[in-house]
């Protein structure tokens, strides 16, 4: 005997009902999105930086002020170059840097502990703004090449 039309309706609409009971109970949603840095240095020459005393003996002097930012919560690292203040022809006066907090005193000679020709690097551990003065050690030679000499310090800033 063959089923009736509406038994079959019948089965049908329970086998989707059922179907739709067993749907899931939970779900996910994935969110996400972007913080753009807001890293930035600035650098103001000190009149001393294009001045600079090249007699005999040592000298540390105030080259920069620099004022860094950022919104890592890590912080930020500072690296500025080191080198040579050179003159064609001329011996080389080689030149270390340092840094210190604004406004204070100058650094002593031992605070120079990376050497000539190297990067030095300075950081800080937490978002915000820092400013700094940054300072050179050099020791021009006795019988120095008279002429003009000139160098140069690359500042980068990087988020930690």
């Amino acid at each position: 005997m063959p089923i009736p039309r509406v038994v079959l309706s019948l089965l049908a609409a329970s086998l989707v009902v059922s179907s739709l009971a067993v749907a899931g109970t939970t779900a996910t949603v994935t969110l996400g999105g972007s913080v753009s840095s807001t890293l930035e240095i600035t650098s103001v020459d000190t009149a001393a930086a294009g001045a600079l005393d090249l007699s005999a003996g040592q000298k540390i002097v105030k080259v920069a002020d620099i004022e860094m930012s950022t919104n890592n919560d890590q912080g930020l690292t500072l690296v500025a170059t080191s080198g040579n203040l050179t003159k064609a022809g001329g011996v080389s006066i080689a030149f270390q840097v340092t840094s210190v907090a604004d406004a204070a005193s100058a650094p002593a000679a031992g605070a120079f502990t990376i050497p000539s020709g190297s990067d030095y690097s300075a950081a800080t551990s937490v978002a915000g703004s820092d400013v700094s003065d940054l300072y050179i050690k050099y020791t021009p030679a006795s019988s120095q090449d008279p002429g003009d000499y000139a160098g140069t310090i690359e500042l980068t800033v990087s988020d930690n």
